[in-house]
């Protein structure tokens, strides 16, 4: 065993580029799937903490189901499976400062009962003292924003009165100040608000923590067999379900570019290990001689692929916790919640990624190595190994023809087999394109000698003859077409995203909107606000109607459908469609369906359809189809008759238009005091959306310029296999007259000339596989991508730079060549 270990390191050792390579190739593989897995956990483990936020500990809230109502711990039974009871005050309040006006949620608790299940962290670190009276702690992302001090005395607006508070800690943005919305939470003393409030005791919610031993179902199970539902609302205030759906969200498109990593390193492995077979021909005779097995010999091989996987994936793994790293910093500060994103590296995802990058080494040698040891001694000594060649001819028709059928299955297909279509269809381009790009550089090999032989004389000729039949030319032009191609569609859908997200209301007329309950003072109250414009209430229902026996998500109502169609940007399918079904909204029961819903329902224009709730079932006529970016709502129908039919007696939404939308909102908010609710303005939805979706794109384009690092090492471990197979020529070439500056120009010619055809077949392949995509998410969008040629030449640009780069390698091995032990190689 010393000696094969000895063996192995000696090889090692005299081919120290193509073993760093090799190295660094699993190296950076094993670091895009930690940090793969690692963002999914940290992102999952912000989630939960956003979550949990005010409760801390305790895992279910109690709350009367009414809502009018305060509720005290003693109304919760003494149970096995209770431990701590947290009674907490809630209140809305509003900050107003320079015409900036904010939301503040007041929480009012005993500060040793909150303590219990979620003490509060101050910003310095101390420990809050004294804690009474009209005092107020506020987090450190309020009082820097609006430079306020301890010791100063701020005012808010509660339910509508001044009430000036003196700000008696500074918090952490932690525990119960963490928030999923603008605004900020504070902290004041129970009895405080309590006073302001004008209660006699209790409080908005009952927070309680699981007793020792006891799972939150239990304690949810004991709480709804003891409590009456019509009185108390039991509720469980972490979905760990919904969080890890998020997380495995948010991580998806990271472990599709670690998908591409790990493919293009078996790549690289695989082409390595054929050479070093190649190379080691001689010591698996003389082993074979000498009564080595063939499982011995593959053993003995596959041993270096170990000692690469084993170094690679344990190097990989402190690489990826520093791009972790880099990747999340301020990456929550980015997010409207502001929460920061913790870096999380569970030990079986340590675990994990190394035993990965041990497999790909493993596996990606297999082949070539046991095709190797199966060689008989007698073809072993004398070097005749020959591989089976496939006819070009078939080559290229099952090339063409899996490539024209790739193209046009998404075409074929509807409904939810577009989704598995055009996922074959992406594979299948890839495919095909990697079986015809030996041909294409053949073809391209003999049309460019005569170029360029007109161009760079001599120096051309040689380069252009030295791609044909190079299978390290083509394997260089694969590398760059998958990472190229990865780059755009990457980069093209996540720019895409960015602008679809945040363009919602593009065509829609509406700058603010509130969703909750209001009547009908409350609407006459937005009315009078200053510089309101327009005012559109809505009746809400949501899953609640019935249309034809299937169960509508939301049907919304309006007595004025042109206004409703301008806030909403609706699209009819029809020409003058609107106008028609307008009218009809005035005389007659109307419906009108979003597209999509047509066509479940499997119905047309101006057929009858049933719509049902509680027991009362009327037909309405479908007067109109439409598309809408602005909203979700299956149906729309005229106000008064689902005042009549369906008994709607509160508005469920709120659209407007006005010279301030800010301002408004403000109002509406202040409104709403305790009610709950969410109203945003127009802009503050964008910019909601766009930090959101910015903060995951940005490391999602970041991992990129991996895949592109990849490539990179993938090409130069390729050119020096290139020149390790060639330098017997390159040293004969020179010793007839070769100088030093045209073998450089021979070497560069033919690394440009790949780079340029990886990058026109990337950009091409990549092209169509954008429009497969679009295509797939067609019926779900109303706009199609902005598709830049700068986008695709820079990433091409790129790619041709990567090759030049890479080309140095063997130009700076090439000068330091020995030609007369070159000659006498082999």
């Amino acid at each position: 065993m010393k000696i094969i270990l000895k063996y192995i390191l000696v090889n090692v050792k005299e081919r120290k580029a193509r073993s760093v390579v090799m190295m660094l190739s699993i190296l950076l593989s094993s670091a895009l799937l930690f940090v793969s897995f690692c963002i999914g956990a940290s992102y999952e483990s912000a989630q939960r903490k956003m979550a949990i936020g005010m409760a801390g500990s305790a895992t279910v809230s109690v709350s009367p189901a009414d809502g009018t109502r305060p509720i005290s711990p003693d109304e919760i039974p003494d149970l096995e499976s209770t431990g701590q009871k947290v009674k907490v005050l809630k209140s809305a309040a509003l900050y107003h400062e320079k015409g900036y006006y904010e939301t503040v949620d007041l929480i009012g608790a005993e500060l040793d009962e909150l303590n219990k299940i979620n003490p509060p962290r101050l910003a310095d670190g101390g420990q809050i003292s004294d804690f009474t009276g009209r005092q107020i702690i506020l987090p450190d992302r309020f009082t820097s924003k609006y430079h306020i001090e301890k010791g100063d005395t701020v005012t808010l607006q509660v339910n509508q009165k001044p009430v000036a508070f003196t700000v008696s800690e500074i918090a952490a943005y932690d525990t119960v100040f963490l928030r999923h919305t603008r605004g900020a939470t504070a902290l004041i003393p129970y009895s405080a608000l309590m006073e302001i409030l004008g209660g006699e005791g209790g409080g908005s919610e009952i927070l309680l923590e699981p007793a020792a031993g006891i799972s939150t179902e239990e304690l949810l199970y004991d709480l709804h067999e003891n409590l009456a539902a019509e009185k108390y609302q039991v509720a469980q205030i972490v979905d760990e379900i919904q969080i890890e759906a998020g997380a495995r969200q948010k991580s998806m498109p990271f472990f599709l570019i670690s998908f591409f990593a790990l493919t293009m390193s078996v790549f690289i492995i695989y082409s390595s290990y054929k050479v070093i077979t190649l190379d080691r021909l001689p010591s698996i005779g003389t082993f074979r001689s000498i009564g080595a097995t063939e499982k011995a010999v593959t053993g003995i091989l596959l041993l270096e692929s170990v000692l690469y996987g084993s170094v690679g994936g344990l190097l990989g793994i402190p690489a990826g916790m520093f791009a972790l790293k880099l990747i999340l910093r301020g990456l929550g500060k980015s997010l409207t919640e502001g929460i920061e994103i913790p870096v999380v590296m569970p030990v079986p995802v340590i675990l994990l990624s190394f035993l990965v990058a041990l497999a790909v080494s493993i596996l990606s040698a297999w082949i070539p190595v046991r095709r190797a040891s199966r060689l008989s001694v007698k073809d072993v000594v004398m070097g005749m190994v020959e591989e089976r060649v496939v006819p070009k001819r078939f080559l290229m028709t099952a090339g063409v023809v899996l490539f024209i059928l790739s193209v046009i299955l998404p075409h074929l297909a509807e409904g939810n087999m577009l989704y598995l279509a055009g996922g074959i269809s992406i594979v299948g381009m890839i495919a095909s394109t990697i079986i015809i790009i030996p041909l294409v550089v053949d073809g391209l090999a003999a049309c460019l000698e005569q170029l360029y032989g007109l161009i760079f004389k001599n120096e051309g000729r040689i380069a252009a003859r030295n791609m044909k039949a190079n299978k390290n030319t083509v394997q260089n032009i694969t590398l760059l077409f998958i990472s190229i191609s990865a780059v755009i569609v990457i980069s093209v859908v996540g720019d895409f995203v960015s602008t679809y997200i945040t363009d919602v209301f593009r065509d829609a007329e509406l700058q603010g909107f509130a969703d909750g309950e209001v009547d009908q003072e409350f609407v006459e109250q937005v009315k009078q606000m200053n510089g309101v414009k327009t005012i559109l209430p809505l009746y809400v229902f949501k899953n609640e109607i019935k249309g034809e026996g299937d169960m509508f998500t939301r049907v919304e109502a309006t007595d004025d459908l042109e206004a409703y169609s301008a806030m909403f940007g609706l699209n009819y399918t029809a020409k003058d469609m609107e106008k028609k079904a307008a009218a009809a909204f005035e005389k007659e029961r109307t419906v009108i369906l979003s597209e999509d819903c047509l066509k479940e329902k499997g119905v047309k224009i101006d057929d009858i359809i049933t719509l049902a709730k509680d027991g009362v079932e009327k037909d309405y006529r479908v007067a109109g189809s439409f598309k809408s970016r602005a909203t979700d709502v299956e149906a729309v129908v005229p106000s008064n008759y689902a005042v009549s039919d369906f008994h709607a007696d509160s508005y469920g939404f709120l659209a407007y238009t006005a010279q301030d939308a800010d301002a408004v909102m403000v109002q509406i908010r202040d409104l709403f005091a305790d009610r709950p609710n969410w109203s945003r303005t127009v802009e503050e939805f964008n910019e909601d959306a766009l930090s959101t979706v910015s903060a995951f794109l940005k490391p999602m384009h970041s991992m990129t310029y991996f895949i592109l690092l990849l490539a990179a090492v993938g090409v130069i471990n390729n050119l020096l296999i290139n020149y390790i197979q060639k330098r017997r020529t390159i040293a004969m070439y020179k010793s007839i007259g070769l100088s030093h500056r045209q073998n450089v120009s021979i070497m560069l010619i033919e690394g440009f000339t790949s780079g340029v055809i990886g990058a026109a077949i990337a950009a091409g392949v990549s092209y169509l596989e954008i429009k497969t995509v679009f295509l797939v998410a067609g019926p779900k969008i109303t706009m199609a991508p902005e598709l830049e040629l700068s986008m695709f030449f820079a990433s091409g640009a790129m790619g041709i730079a990567v090759t030049l780069a890479g080309t140095f390698i063997p130009i700076f091995k090439s000068r330091r060549m020995k030609l007369v032990e070159e000659i006498r190689y082999e």
